[in-house]
């Protein structure tokens, strides 16, 4: 194998596991309509314990970790890791929970400051974790931004 095919197993390997998760935590799937359906369903204990799983993924496996970190350096030299950096850690989930929080509340107008709202702070504890401070609780800082968030 070449770089580039190894490189395009890495990132099919990050699609598998994001599948993989969201089928392990009966998250919705299907097109659009039928995930937005979903999540009108499902309870408010169920997202804050994906969301969990998602940050530990993004954290704490060593896989999904050290692209992660890969793509936070690596996205000032190359611009192909800036695309994938933007795509797996900023504008993707910010585009599919825009989506999401349109179809849920059906306010398209707010739907993007809410996308942001919710993972922005998902987001900066990702540098947090990586400077692992003593006096961070992460797991309850993240326990409790999904409650708060969950009552507006």
């Amino acid at each position: 194998k070449n770089k580039r095919d190894i490189f395009d197993s890495i990132i099919n390997r990050m699609d598998e596991l994001d599948y993989e998760r969201a089928r392990e935590y009966n998250m919705p799937e299907g097109n659009m309509d039928e995930i937005i359906k979903g999540y009108r369903k499902i309870s408010i204990d169920k997202i804050r314990i994906y969301t969990e799983v998602q940050f530990k993924h993004w954290t704490e496996e060593e896989f999904p970790s050290l692209f992660r970190r890969m793509l936070t350096l690596e996205q000032y030299r190359n611009q192909e890791m800036a695309d994938l950096y933007q795509k797996y850690l900023v504008s993707g989930p910010i585009d599919y929970m825009t989506y999401l929080f349109a179809g849920i509340t059906g306010k398209k107008e707010e739907a993007k400051q809410l996308a942001i709202e919710f993972y922005g702070p998902i987001f900066l504890m990702y540098s947090l974790y990586d400077n692992k401070r003593e006096e961070d609780d992460l797991a309850a800082m993240l326990k409790q931004h999904v409650d708060r968030f969950s009552k507006k």
